[in-house]
């Protein structure tokens, strides 16, 4: 299943009444996320007929898996909420996981 950013966007602004201006922020700040140079942010995902390039938190969006790799905050933690309500109105009997690695 593809998860669209953009679709993920107008959930959580219309459903959830979370700033758009916030979510623009969060989806611009984990497709620039700085990662050390031996390690890059995209994927290469080929399937038949069809090669795509995307970003890892896309990826790991698309296999139902959340990551949070900051301090919890108001924004990003409506934006977390809102990922595990999107993903649970995609398909609410698949699993998802959710990686925290956060000072608090």
């Amino acid at each position: 299943m593809q998860i669209d950013k953009n679709e993920f966007r107008k959930y959580a602004v219309k459903h959830h009444r979370i700033n758009g201006i916030y979510v623009d922020k969060f989806i611009a700040g984990v497709e620039n996320t700085q990662l050390p140079t031996a390690m890059t942010p995209y994927i290469i995902e080929e399937r038949q007929l069809n090669v795509a390039q995307m970003d890892v938190f896309s990826r790991l969006m698309m296999d139902r898996i959340i990551f949070l790799g900051d301090a919890v905050m108001d924004q990003n933690a409506n934006i977390i909420q809102a990922q595990l309500l999107f993903l649970q109105s995609t398909d609410a009997k698949r699993d998802i996981q959710i990686y925290i690695n956060s000072p608090g």
